[in-house]
């Protein structure tokens, strides 16, 4: 796993620490080193849960659509229904949300 330069850690949570380990595997099993663009930092919506230290954004752009769609299902597989991830066109967005119902 790698931060891309400016990326602040400060006041992560330790479940995106989970979230980021089963990622960073579910990357490497397609060949691709996984870049961290956000956390705490950046522009982000009001209520978002990066200023939570609870979501970190994944980069996607070294990647093909299958590996894109191979990482998502990995990561959905492997973490709780206490995580969401999304692609969102041009990067992942992992998040820990407890708020959710379990399903």
């Amino acid at each position: 796993m790698r931060l891309k330069e400016g990326v602040c850690i400060t006041g992560i949570r330790p479940e995106l620490i989970i979230g980021l380990m089963a990622a960073e595997a579910a990357y490497r099993a397609v060949g691709v080193g996984m870049v961290v663009t956000s956390i705490t930092d950046g522009k982000h919506s009001l209520t978002s849960l990066h200023y939570a230290g609870a979501a970190a954004d994944l980069r996607t752009r070294d990647m093909t659509e299958s590996q894109i769609a191979s990482v998502l299902r990995a990561i959905a597989k492997a973490l709780p229904n206490d995580f969401d991830i999304i692609f969102e066109g041009n990067h992942y967005h992992l998040e820990y949300d407890p708020r959710r119902p379990h399903q």
